[in-house]
């Protein structure tokens, strides 16, 4: 398991972006950080995998502290790793399996291994069809795709998304949702951070709820997304399938697939 214990940080020193942070991401699961702007969710990412050391409080990953040594930190981030907002700062590579097998050639993986783990990360994000293609011809949405799969090619334990859907449209969304889904039955569990409501109702089993720098709530759907005026207090709003169901009196639907179901009759309430 990877747990942050009563971290504590600040940029300054002064101002505490974080403070006594605890947090449990089990595995075989989608845990969700909610939060505004300046909440504290990017630091807590950060602290995670290591590109910020807490000044107080620790991370432990299988039971152990996670040691900030460069070592320690390599060996850490092939279970461990994060990717970006923006794919462009994991993108370097011209052609897609080639960037997507780069991490394996640094850490000398032989080269049918890497052809192997590359396939497989094409295939569990489907993108098969683009390996051969030049990365600047991508959308932006097929950019985050090959960036995922190249972090899904280490066969990390933990995969870490902030924002995977900013800048995708519709179809991109409930793809990257499906894709997210498909990955945590295949092992792969996922700490996921977005402004996207209706994506963190719909794919997150557990979620924290970060208010300037402190955790204000936790727990499932119906325990934190159901607490309208405190997601407000929070600078959010609540998902529409809560607002729905709290203005209908409906039972509460798991996510809107499930929804529509019951809609058409598919399944009872």
């Amino acid at each position: 398991m990877l747990q942050l214990k009563e971290i504590s940080f600040s940029y300054d020193r002064k101002t505490p972006t974080l403070q006594n942070i605890s947090m449990d991401f089990e595995e075989g699961r989608i845990t969700g950080i909610l939060g505004a702007n300046g909440s504290g969710k990017s630091t807590t990412m950060k602290i995670i995998t290591g590109l910020l050391n807490a000044q107080e409080g620790q991370v432990f990953y299988q039971g152990n502290p996670v040691q900030m040594t460069k070592k320690a930190l390599y060996h850490y981030r092939q279970e461990v790793n994060m990717v970006f907002q923006n794919p462009e700062q994991q993108l370097f590579y011209t052609i897609v399996k080639d960037d997507i097998g780069l991490a394996l050639e640094n850490l000398h993986y032989s080269l049918s291994e890497i052809e192997t783990r590359v396939f497989e990360a094409l295939e569990m994000m489907d993108i098969v069809h683009l390996q051969d293609k030049p990365i600047q011809y991508l959308s932006y949405g097929q950019k985050k795709r090959v960036a995922i799969a190249g972090m899904l090619a280490l066969k990390p334990r933990y995969l870490l998304l902030d924002e995977p859907t900013a800048g995708l449209d519709p179809k991109g969304r409930r793809k990257m949702a499906e894709s997210m889904k498909k990955l945590v039955a295949a092992g792969t569990n996922i700490i996921l951070t977005s402004h996207d409501m209706d994506l963190m109702y719909d794919c997150c089993d557990y979620s924290y709820l970060l208010h300037k720098g402190t955790i204000i709530a936790n727990g499932d759907k119906r325990q934190v997304f159901q607490q309208v005026s405190l997601l407000e207090e929070a600078g959010l709003e609540a998902p529409w399938i809560v607002k729905l169901h709290q203005a209908i009196g409906t039972p509460l639907a798991s996510n809107e697939m499930n929804f529509f179901k019951k809609l058409k009759g598919e399944s009872t309430w």
